[in-house]
């Protein structure tokens, strides 16, 4: 077997069929630079929209999650009634929201690389 055989000859045609529509643009990559561009120019009034949403779901929770902590009978003896001063249901919600906060700050970063 040489160098020079009929399947090399074959495999070769096929490797220049293969590279041929790669050197003309296609719809794909006018679609491919057209995402790219609008990803590296982001519009920023609907980030604005989206994060003012955001935050004003967030206030809404936060609410909530008082009325869902006052409800909350908490011992008025023992070594928990030392720490009940501590745990009024502004501070649990405030404690809740921020772990919710300290979730997304882990998971984000992981999320975009």
């Amino acid at each position: 077997m040489t160098m020079d055989d009929a399947f090399d000859q074959r495999l070769k045609a096929a490797f220049a069929d293969a590279a041929a529509p790669m050197a003309r643009e296609s719809e794909a990559d006018r679609f491919t630079k057209r995402v790219m561009d609008r990803l590296s120019n982001p519009d920023r009034k609907r980030v604005l929209i989206l994060g003012g949403a955001g935050s004003t779901g967030s206030a809404i929770a936060g609410t909530q999650l008082e009325g869902l902590f006052g409800n909350i009978n908490l011992p008025a003896e023992g070594l928990m009634a030392n720490a009940t001063f501590l745990m009024s249901p502004e501070v649990m919600a405030a404690g809740a929201m921020a772990i919710a906060v300290a979730a997304v700050a882990a998971i984000l970063p992981r999320r975009l690389a």
